[in-house]
């Protein structure tokens, strides 16, 4: 089973939507791992909306989903054996660190009885509540009992404290110089498609451009570029 998945912090939709419409179009993913999804005014309307516009449906997301979503063709959606979301606890130290935290997870079954677990996370600004999420990712990572791909933005780079707590069990295929922030100008690669074992990878790149979607457009889309992986199950 081959899968395109592509994660990307869609920046509440406050950008240029036509752009992101056409590059999310023109890049087809089979999963769309979304952190910054509408959370103010209408949000399960707003990213209902935005689905449709995309050819997707929801798995995960909407009112209470924490600024996180994962969309999918219609195919994968009907392989969906379980999908949810959980919060997870920040320590309040300033303003930022209100911003909801979780996981959004789906499980997929793949042709042969086997599955695969896709989940969307948003790390926080602050290292402390970075470490802290990231040991649920590790608790979902290592008690899915399948292979498992999550993609975020994670707000920290490879070297990070909270990365390197993931390095035994997930990596990121695309390595350290794809980077996707911020998208008028990347200079740090903090988002990523993080893979555990069993997943073999047949490409993993940030993306500048599509084929319909100049650099300078793409860059007024988000303040983030979109991650891509093209992984076989």
């Amino acid at each position: 089973m081959d899968l395109r998945i592509c994660s990307w912090n869609l920046w509440e939709l406050r950008g240029d939507l036509p752009a992101l419409i056409e590059a999310t179009r023109d890049l087809a993913p089979d999963v769309l791992l979304v952190q910054e999804a509408p959370r103010f005014v209408l949000p399960t309307t707003r990213l209902r909306w935005f689905a449709r516009q995309v050819g997707m449906e929801i798995l995960v997301g909407g009112l209470g989903g924490r600024g996180l979503a994962i969309l999918a063709t219609e195919d994968v959606a009907s392989r969906v054996i379980r999908r949810g979301a959980h919060p997870v606890a920040q320590q309040l130290s300033d303003l930022n660190s209100t911003y909801p935290r979780g996981v959004a997870a789906a499980r997929i079954s793949v042709p042969g009885g086997a599955a695969v677990v896709v989940s969307s996370i948003h790390f926080a600004l602050q290292q402390d509540n970075r470490m802290s999420h990231a040991e649920h990712v590790k608790a979902l990572v290592s008690s899915a009992g399948a292979p498992v791909i999550v993609g975020g933005d994670l707000n920290e780079t490879a070297d990070g404290p909270a990365r390197r707590l993931l390095d035994a069990l997930v990596q990121d295929p695309a390595g350290t110089d794809q980077h996707t922030f911020p998208a008028s100008g990347p200079k740090r690669r903090i988002d990523a498609i993080l893979m555990s074992e069993g997943v073999r990878v047949r490409d993993a790149r940030a993306v500048r451009a599509t084929d319909s979607v100049d650099e300078a457009r793409l860059a007024g889309a988000s303040d983030h570029l979109p991650t891509i992986v093209d992984v076989s199950l």
